[in-house]
């Protein structure tokens, strides 16, 4: 079982299986169990689904609502000047640098016997980490979520098809009533994978977390829960990952993180 403040899953199956089989404290089963099977919460869970039931059902089968307007906005996004940059120091010959190459030196080739570690922009693929901050305040239309996970789904579609290696990871963080920091990371779909309709349907249904998080932090809880979730905070997140978070809310700012997103690769310069 994995710690309730720095939890890592590889895939979907991974953390579903967790969220529903495992449990620290018997006292919280019933209220694990109705977030994640039974109890009626209205459009809070948002695509049509009153309870957990219903978003595990569309994990298996897929929102295809959900996914029509995620292509429509994906489609809205611009990646025709981008082009993936490879900037890691390689190894290059020249007349002057670090170590001397002898054989060069009795064969006469002095211009090329010595080599540098030199960083080149080299056209190619570039691995790179999406990370969907997936939590958001209760009192939030499940709208909120849903275009968060829009904007990043999108993304990595686009810069896959630019020529990116993505990484695509959801996740949620923040603090219980007793100050007990909880993160929680799920990686949706790894380099070299392929964005398949698990992959989407879970990072763009707002019950993913509300319905499914919320039983699997019902679940991981030393002690009684109280049933109130967590404060609105943000999972760890590791060096070098973009973070796509609270200032996504609505279609709007959607399109303009990812916009601004791409600009930023564009002019991005490795120290």
């Amino acid at each position: 079982m994995q710690s309730l403040t720095d939890a890592r899953y590889s895939t979907i199956a991974d953390f579903l299986d967790a969220a529903n089989n495992e449990l620290v404290s018997p006292q919280n089963k019933q209220y694990r169990d109705n977030y994640l099977h039974h109890e009626d919460r209205g459009s809070w869970y948002g695509a049509k689904c009153k309870t957990g039931a219903d978003v595990q059902k569309l994990l298996r089968d897929g929102w295809a609502d959900g996914r029509a307007k995620y292509e429509t906005m994906r489609d809205r996004i611009d990646t025709s000047n981008l082009i993936p940059v490879d900037r890691r120091r390689r190894l290059t010959r020249t007349d002057m640098g670090d170590d001397v190459d002898m054989q060069a030196i009795y064969r006469g080739d002095l211009d090329r016997a010595w080599t540098v570690a030199r960083r080149t922009r080299v056209t190619g693929p570039q691995q790179i980490t999406i990370l969907a901050n997936m939590v958001c305040s209760g009192v939030d239309d499940a709208d909120t979520l849903f275009w968060r996970g829009v904007a990043a789904v999108a993304l990595a579609d686009r810069l896959e098809s630019a020529g990116y290696n993505i990484r695509l990871v959801v996740g949620f963080g923040g603090e219980n009533d007793d100050g007990i920091k909880t993160s929680c990371r799920i990686t949706v779909k790894d380099f070299g994978m392929p964005l398949d309709i698990s992959s989407v349907t879970s990072v763009i249904m707002p019950g993913f977390f509300r319905a499914i998080g919320h039983g699997w932090l019902a679940g991981h809880q030393k002690g009684r829960w109280c049933g109130g979730g967590i404060a609105v905070k943000q999972c760890i997140a590791d060096k070098g990952e973009i973070v796509l978070s609270h200032a996504v809310n609505s279609r709007d700012s959607a399109v303009k993180w990812a916009k601004e997103t791409i600009e930023s690769l564009n002019n991005w310069e490795a120290a």
